[in-house]
């Protein structure tokens, strides 16, 4: 078995969204949508397809997208009643850019999460730089949401991912956030721009505004500015030869896509939308023969699914070549050497605001 039981959901409740970060995975197409369906879950699905033994050993169920924004779900807090019924004490954890809708529905979503929640607001600079990243979200909405949504009791965290047109505003973020009443501030390094770099694509560079912080400090972890640059030549003998430890198995995590597609981590729900990159590995062939219909939750129940081929030959992949069938997110994100350029703990500093 991949799991015995599951801890911890990522849903994909919409792949709507009000912004076009050039960075996000959105944009692999450089605003051409036409590669992924744009829709969100509707709420009978969380309310008869997963099933109330799920619901019982779920610590943590954290909407997020690989290219949505869950409040762009215009049913997000109907889903949030439902969970909230099948078992009270989940913690729910909500990513977003908080650029959309209006005050009044943000103080609905604070009521509606209750206890045990955070929401995480992507803000990337002030008025003046937020939206270079966060392409149309408009400043003055966002900072009423904010309020409206802390006012009316919500946790919230900032999450900021730094450039060299933002990095010299992190202080003054920080303070920003404390008189706002966020929760923590966060600094997330960005491994976007090694990832153009192994895998040709430009479009993830975005608008030519972009540019790697120049301190180090706020650098991904892999990412050295005065070493000779890794070619994807160099990664794939390294990631070959690294071992894989799955943190979606070590941590019992799951996803579910928008299209109630069932996989392993948001990495390898990515993968599905970005088959035509240039690098090449076992994933189309995956996803050809065990993938689609056979994984998906409106079709097949949840042991199925996890018990089945797709599960069971993600894991086999992680002892052969690329060629063989191994996968580069499973290599991006999991492995435990130094081809792992994904990286899930690449936060550089975490502060707690004092309360």
């Amino acid at each position: 078995m991949f799991y015995d039981i599951i801890k911890m959901l990522q849903i994909e409740t919409s792949s709507l969204c009000n912004a076009a970060c050039p960075q996000c995975l959105r944009e692999w197409k450089n605003g051409d949508y036409s590669f992924f369906k744009q829709t969100y879950i509707p709420t009978e699905f969380y309310e008869s397809k997963i099933p109330q033994h799920i619901y019982d050993n779920l610590k943590k169920i954290n909407f997020c997208g690989d290219v949505g924004d869950p409040c762009m779900a215009p049913n997000l807090i109907e889903i949030i009643e439902v969970v909230r019924k099948k078992n009270p004490n989940i913690e729910i954890q909500i990513s977003t850019n908080g650029g959309m809708r209006n005050p009044e529905w943000w103080k609905d979503l604070a009521k509606s999460l209750g206890k045990n929640h955070t929401v995480i607001f992507g803000i990337d600079g002030l008025e003046d730089t937020n939206h270079i990243y966060r392409v149309k979200v408009k400043w003055h909405n966002l900072m009423d949401n904010i309020d409206a949504f802390i006012q009316a009791g919500g946790a919230a965290d900032w999450q900021f991912i730094p450039f060299k047109h933002n990095q010299h505003q992190i202080t003054a973020a920080r303070m920003l956030s404390q008189t706002m009443g966020f929760r923590n501030f966060f600094i997330l390094a960005n491994n976007r721009f090694m990832t153009d770099q192994l895998f040709g694509k430009k479009s993830v560079g975005g608008n030519g505004k972009l540019l790697i912080p120049p301190m180090e400090e706020y650098q991904f972890k892999m990412f050295k500015s005065d070493e000779k640059p890794i070619t994807d030549t160099d990664w794939t003998v390294m990631a070959e030869s690294d071992c894989i430890k799955c943190q979606a198995q070590e941590d019992r995590e799951a996803y579910i896509d928008v299209e109630t597609h069932l996989f392993p981590c948001c990495m390898t729900a990515g993968a599905r939308l970005t088959m035509d990159a240039k690098d090449r590995d076992g994933f189309e062939k995956l996803w050809l023969r065990w993938g689609g219909d056979n994984i998906k939750l409106d079709i097949n129940d949840w042991d199925t699914i996890i018990n089945g081929r797709f599960f069971s030959t993600i894991q086999k992949s992680w002892d052969k070549k690329f060629s063989e069938g191994r996968l580069i997110p499973c290599s991006a994100a999991c492995s435990v050497g130094d081809s792992n350029i994904a990286a899930f703990d690449n936060t550089v500093k975490f502060f707690v605001n004092p309360r």
